[in-house]
């Protein structure tokens, strides 16, 4: 006899079983519970049936010491005591105390990993004490379909018991993880990343997809904890659903892969290194020409600005997704672009390469900020008075109307008030003369576009070698992170040379302004 043979067996005789425990207990719910423990001691003890012949006879045979086993307790009040008894437990001795506990804790944990449809109608049954009637009034399910429910989750549980366990190393060591995005700034995936979890999870099921009893193993964390934060991930995008299983659909890179193209990417502006000098001292000397508004700007902080302007418009040339959003992805909560993921303590030297604000009279365009100093202005803290300080402060009008946020530029040092005008402690540039210093050196631009662009053709291959075939989009992804690398190769090798010095506290932070609408 095998168990497939045995389990066919017990579902052509299901309901005669349970017809007979009614009969003999005169209780539907004991007979409900008596019948499911007959039907877990028989898949437990198939392999003692000496032929196919003698199988009814066992069944019967076991159905009725199950029956006598119920009253046995009864007479000794000791059934209800042991709520515990529903996977076939007999009453235990003393000295047995150990190995029931143990056979406790192994029920409690399976019960943890049963996905909810089963859990629920295990729990309604033998601890909530509710019949298959009440439980299909409850859930609006047929009472067969209870019956199988109830069937199903205790053979689950009684393969899971006899199962060795092992819990996942993301279970005691979870990773560092770090969202970016590239796109919309208001993508509503930031906050998503802020807790361990979600992170994790994406982690998990990076390499190979796994179901929620797989995962609730490898992250430590039972199923009914897991359920919720896998639908919000799945309703995002972030993982999709293939039949039992979940697959990441994000791409995910670590610091060894970024380690590798920031260090290519110091090779090549190494090797060119003069051509980019002999640009920045070219657009140092145009700069000389322009209505440039930082006058306090010292040569260091000039040569950052053209550096800005140049690593901007290469990048520009390179990918023509830089100069629009309409090229980036539709996500499924509406915004564009391309979320990822950084595995490890990875810092970049970069925040947000560029960011776009309108303004009344054309807009302006924030650029690179650099982690050099302490001092570097996110556009995203202060908002709507960056717009309103600019505009200020490049047509040199009076103090705007004081807001909070201007309040803290103020505070930060970003703007100062002198003759009680709004004057920049950073740098900023018309529209004209900006694309003035650009075209004038543009071959040079050019050049380094090509570098970009062979660059960025190398980060996508080796990280779509690392990536798993089921994700899309690691070449966009390597191409992304390879230009702020390429920034990153610029920025080590004017320090390493001494060209250039993150300066004194000093913000570096760049910007030009617009004065016509595109």
């Amino acid at each position: 006899m095998t168990k497939e043979q045995m389990e066919n067996i017990i579902q052509e005789n299901m309901q005669k079983i349970y017809l007979y425990c009614i009969k003999r207990l005169e209780n539907t719910a004991v007979a409900e519970d008596v019948a499911s423990d007959i039907i877990l001691e028989l898949l437990r003890s198939y392999d003692r049936i000496a032929s196919d012949e003698a199988v009814y006879g066992y069944i019967w045979s076991v159905a009725n010491n199950l029956c006598k086993n119920y009253w046995r307790r009864r007479e000794k009040e000791n059934y209800a005591e042991i709520p515990e008894d529903f996977v076939g437990m007999c009453c235990y001795s003393p000295e047995e105390s150990f190995v029931r506990e143990e056979e406790i804790m192994l029920l409690r944990r399976e019960l943890s990993l049963l996905r909810e449809n089963y859990r629920r109608i295990m729990i309604s049954f033998y601890i909530g004490g509710k019949t298959c009637e009440e439980i299909a009034d409850k859930y609006s399910m047929s009472v067969s379909n209870v019956k199988q429910y109830l069937f199903e989750g205790r053979k689950k549980l009684k393969e899971g018991m006899d199962m060795v366990r092992e819990y996942g190393e993301l279970s005691y060591a979870p990773e560092k993880f770090t969202m970016n995005f590239w796109g919309d700034y208001s993508n509503g995936y930031w906050e998503l990343f802020e807790r361990k979890l979600p992170g994790n999870l994406v982690i998990a099921v990076y390499e190979k997809p796994r179901t929620l009893e797989e995962l609730s193993l490898e992250m430590g964390v039972s199923v009914p904890y897991l359920e919720d934060e896998v639908e919000i991930l799945e309703n995002m995008g972030l993982l999709v659903r293939k039949g039992k299983t979940y697959q990441s659909n994000m791409v995910l890179y670590d610091e060894l892969w970024v380690k590798t193209v920031e260090n290519k990417a110091t090779e090549l502006i190494r090797a060119n290194f003069e051509n980019v000098k002999k640009m920045i001292e070219d657009g140092v000397g145009y700069l000389a020409d322009s209505d440039y508004c930082y006058e306090a700007a010292d040569l260091n902080t000039r040569k950052w600005f053209v550096l800005m302007l140049i690593a901007r418009e290469a990048s520009a040339i390179s990918e023509q997704w830089m100069n629009t959003k309409l090229t980036y992805p539709m996500l499924q909560n509406g915004s564009r672009g391309y979320v990822m993921g950084i595995r490890g303590e990875y810092h970049p030297k970069t925040i947000g390469m560029y960011s776009r604000y309108n303004i009344s009279n054309g807009y302006m365009w924030i650029m690179n900020s650099l982690k050099l100093s302490h001092k570097v202005l996110n556009p995203f803290e202060y908002r709507g008075a960056v717009g309103q300080m600019l505009e200020a402060t490049v047509e040199r009008k009076q103090e705007p109307e004081e807001v909070a946020a201007l309040s803290k530029l103020l505070e930060d040092g970003f703007v100062s008030v002198k003759d009680g005008s709004l004057c920049p402690e950073f740098a900023t540039i018309s529209y004209a003369d900006y694309n003035s210093i650009k075209e004038k050196l543009m071959d040079g631009i050019s050049t380094l576009a090509k570098l970009i662009a062979k660059h960025r053709d190398m980060a996508g291959d080796e990280l779509r070698k690392k990536t798993p075939t089921a994700i899309q989009g690691a070449n966009e992804v390597g191409a992304i992170v390879s230009m702020w690398s390429m920034l990153e190769g610029m920025i080590t090798v004017v320090l390493e040379d001494g060209y250039m010095t993150k300066g004194d506290g000093q913000n570096l932070t760049a910007f030009y302004f617009e004065t016509e609408k595109e």
